[in-house]
């Protein structure tokens, strides 16, 4: 298969911050075999979790492997959009079969009931209109409920298979709550609830499956805002573990040394261990950011790798990696972010243990004042604070990377 792991010498460019596919792509044949057979079979999914653990590559992988099976695939990236044309406008956009839009424009052109700058709005979506069409957010609100069953209708007459990627799909919403400078708070949720609804209404079409990532979750954002917390509780959860260290970390470093360039004749086994012993964790962005900071300093000796990750890696830990927990947390109001911070490290302190039971979480946070555990640990969950162990009913760190953070320096100060 496309995606499994190689079983001899590999040579892997080496990338960070840069989604990739094809061959510049590290196979993941536990998560991306699975995913692809599921949306072949139409089932719709969700892959929240922290930035920079290959998320967007593997979505740009998927993306890649459906195509190969013919199915129509739109992918767009919502990290800055905000509203109605910012996720269907841009979804519609992208679709790659001009007859398809041809039939959604069709459908459009029957409604006599929308004002002219709308349509003309939706229309361009099509390619069927200038550029420079343009229609106020609150124009397209006010009639969608005539646009959306339209656009519906026609992608139920679609016999292909459709597949619909929306990377930062929660950024958008968060946008779209915000309303930006002056924006109308009510209109902002009035929008969010009715991007929910027909997202929900396009991924029920039987041919029409949906890949929904992002960098934070959905729950916190539905818990602030009223959203409706069940808004994607018919996808299936994506999560996106670290390598296994033996039978993946370690062949992608070696697939990174052999493809270095210039080459590094000097790299051993032992330089391998010593800078994954180094790393709080190996998802391969970490490894790709590693193998970069050592690859350009001048010895391969074991004590110099720890020196250098430590000079080069650890300031670029927190700008990369780190950082995003705290910013995590900043968004939510004090009372909730002190329950999300007790629940950490409740669970990070445990997690030596064996996990910590899911009574005794319970009982814990309720012995601190929290009402509301059960919303507490699906925050933590989808936001890639915590796992739960299904099979054991115990609370672990997601990743070796969430103790890391819990124990830096800054974070421990604000114990």
């Amino acid at each position: 298969m496309p995606n499994d792991l190689p079983s001899g010498n590999r040579s892997l460019k080496s990338y960070f911050g840069t989604i990739v596919s094809g061959a510049d792509f590290w196979p993941r044949p536990d998560i991306v075999e699975p995913l692809v057979s599921s949306m072949l079979r139409g089932q719709s999914h969700t892959m929240f979790g922290l930035r920079r653990t290959g998320k967007s590559s593997i979505m740009a992988e998927v993306k890649a492997r459906l195509e190969a099976q013919g199915v129509i695939v739109s992918q767009i990236n919502a990290e800055s959009g905000k509203g109605l044309q910012d996720v269907f406008g841009e979804l519609l956009r992208n679709l790659p079969a001009p007859d398809l839009k041809a039939n959604l424009l069709k459908h459009i052109e029957q409604v006599q009931t929308i004002a002219k700058p709308v349509a003309g709005l939706v229309k361009n979506w099509l390619g069927a209109a200038p550029a420079n069409t343009n229609a106020p957010d609150r124009d397209l609100l006010d009639y969608w409920p005539a646009i959306s069953p339209m656009l519906l209708s026609a992608l139920k007459a679609e016999k292909r298979h459709i597949a619909l990627l929306v990377d930062e799909l929660p950024f958008l919403i968060e946008n779209t709550l915000s309303g930006g400078k002056g924006g109308d708070a009510k209109q902002g949720l009035a929008t969010a609830k009715q991007i929910l609804v027909t997202l929900r209404e396009w991924r029920n079409l039987k041919h029409v499956s949906m890949l929904v990532a992002g960098s934070i979750g959905m729950r916190g954002l539905a818990f602030r805002h009223g959203l409706d917390p069940g808004a994607f509780s018919d996808m299936l959860v994506v999560e996106v573990p670290p390598l296994k260290r033996e039978s993946e970390a370690v062949q992608m470093l070696r697939a990174l040394v052999a493809g270095a360039n210039p080459p590094l004749p000097g790299w051993t086994e032992e330089a391998t261990k010593t800078l994954l012993d180094e790393l709080p964790d190996h998802f391969p962005g970490f490894i790709q950011l590693g193998f970069q900071a050592v690859a350009m300093s001048d010895s391969l000796a074991p004590d110099d790798i720890r020196h250098c990750l430590r000079e080069r890696l650890e300031p670029q830990l927190h700008h990369q990696f780190f950082s995003q927990f705290d910013n995590r947390l900043r968004r939510e109001d004090t009372a909730t972010r002190k329950h999300l911070t007790a629940a950490i490290d409740l669970v990070v302190d445990s997690s030596a243990k064996d996990g910590l039971p899911l009574d005794a979480f319970y009982e814990e946070m309720a012995r601190r004042g929290c009402e509301i555990p059960e919303e507490i640990a699906s925050i933590l969950r989808e936001d890639g604070f915590l796992a739960f162990d299904r099979d054991t009913r115990t609370f672990h760190p997601a990743c070796a990377m969430v103790v890391a953070w819990r124990n830096s320096t800054p974070r421990a100060r604000r114990r």
